[in-house]
């Protein structure tokens, strides 16, 4: 199972109409458009858990977020990964706020024992909301130049979702596992496949 958690972010409104133009007026951008009920904040993969343990891993989630207020997080500018000379994905700038480090930080420690090593040795975090995503590697600059300095403003955190990667490729699937309140669990969603990433 390739299983990652993240911060729900579904309800967050950009606005990019005028990068939604560039690109469709673009030669040779076919790109796909994260919709909104799947955009997110990754937190980090679980992909050592197997099914066997997921039932565990989602009673420690619940009970460890009940005691975690929602919080808030600024959101600025668009980028591109790898870098907009060449990129595959353009995404929202995220605050690597103090209560964002250390909420994950808190996560990864009361979760320990369903993590890989590698994630409990890594020391960067770089938090982005991805927004589109390109099936070729294209330079952006032209494109995303307009919103380096934009302010998006303020989007409050109140949930983490639990996701599952379906297929991969240039446009990968997810599908909602479970949905999670902080303060308490909310539902589990139906086995749908949802596009976005």
């Amino acid at each position: 199972m390739r299983l990652f958690l993240a911060l729900d972010v579904s309800l967050v409104q950009l606005d990019l109409k005028k990068l939604k133009v560039n690109l469709n007026q673009g030669k040779n951008f076919q790109h796909q458009w994260i919709p909104h009920e799947q955009r997110h904040i990754s937190l980090f993969n679980l992909s050592d858990i197997g099914r066997e343990r997921l039932t565990e891993f989602k009673a420690a989630m619940s009970t460890r977020l009940q005691e975690i207020a929602p919080f808030e997080l600024k959101l600025s500018g668009v980028w591109a990964y790898p870098k907009q000379e060449h990129a595959r994905v353009l995404w929202i700038g995220v605050q690597n706020s103090r209560e964002l480090r250390a909420f994950r930080d808190e996560l990864i420690s009361s979760l320990n024992d369903f993590l890989s090593s590698e994630l409990e040795n890594e020391s960067i975090y770089r938090p982005y909301l991805p927004v589109v995503r390109l099936r070729n590697y294209r330079s952006v600059t032209d494109l995303i130049s307009p919103y380096k300095n934009t302010d998006f403003g303020m989007i409050k955190i109140n949930k983490v979702i639990l996701y599952e990667m379906v297929s991969g490729g240039a446009f990968p699937k997810y599908r909602e596992e479970t949905v999670f309140s902080l303060g308490n669990l909310i539902s589990e969603s139906e086995d749908l496949n949802h596009l976005g990433g």
